[in-house]
């Protein structure tokens, strides 16, 4: 019910706005689907399940996902770009996410648990040409209650590299492959190295130039501590598909 609440009003603002959609990307340069790159000032992407981003001013990126809000999982990402040159660029990342939902009757003896993730590190892209970007990052990575070995950790720290290959094929048609791998320092362990293959298409016209997106991710480290969204855990390959726009 509350995803409803939230698409029905977004497609009634995009049918009233048909002009202010940008439908495509003239370079890869303008990619921030992944990279390391910002918004402009001011503008916004949003999409029927990803979440929102605002370019508060050239350098700095803020996003929210308001279906986790939603689903009591408070939650604030941002992305500063400190160097902008014509062959790369380089940001610093963050973010944090909660859940505050009901838990397992059998987790109550460790507590009232709020699983999420705390991460702060950067990122920077490469740009060889105008169709290609090679993307790398390594942040720390903080998992809130995680279960190491049968014990909950308040904290659990860790470390994540991650590494992206984009290919603007045409104006409309992007494609993209990452890699993320976290080494979890409390555990002593690696974590299943999360794949994903993705394809964007920019629509010119089609509901005030919306894009779509689909992938395919291997080994989803996401943690879905949602009431109500844990069976994905039990996938190997999880599908994604949605549309989103770029005002």
């Amino acid at each position: 019910m509350c995803r409803r609440l939230l698409i029905l009003p977004l497609f009634a603002v995009l049918t009233a706005l048909p002009s202010a959609a940008r439908a495509e990307w003239k370079s890869v340069q303008q990619v921030t689907l992944g990279t390391a790159q910002v918004l402009e000032q001011g503008a916004i992407h949003f999409g029927v399940v990803a979440p929102i981003a605002y370019g508060a001013s050239s350098r700095l990126t803020v996003q929210s996902h308001p279906i986790l809000d939603l689903l009591l999982v408070p939650n604030v990402a941002f992305r500063y770009r400190i160097l902008d040159q014509t062959h790369y660029v380089v940001s610093a990342t963050g973010s944090f996410k909660r859940s505050f939902g009901q838990v397992a009757a059998t987790t109550a003896q460790t507590g009232a648990l709020a699983p999420g993730e705390l991460l702060g590190g950067g990122m920077g892209t490469w740009y060889p040409n105008n169709a290609w970007a090679v993307t790398g990052g390594v942040v720390y990575a903080g998992q809130f209650d995680e279960n190491i070995n049968g014990h909950y950790v308040g904290l659990a720290h860790g470390i994540s590299v991650s590494a992206q290959l984009h290919w603007l094929v045409q104006p409309s048609d992007l494609l993209q492959v990452s890699m993320l791998q976290r080494y979890g320092l409390s555990a002593a362990s690696f974590n299943r190295p999360e794949i994903t293959l993705g394809w964007a298409h920019s629509f010119r016209r089609w509901l005030s130039g919306a894009h779509l997106l689909v992938s395919l991710t291997l080994n989803d480290a996401a943690g879905y501590d949602i009431p109500g969204l844990s069976w994905l855990q039990r996938w190997p390959l999880l599908p994604y598909v949605d549309l989103w726009w770029r005002l």
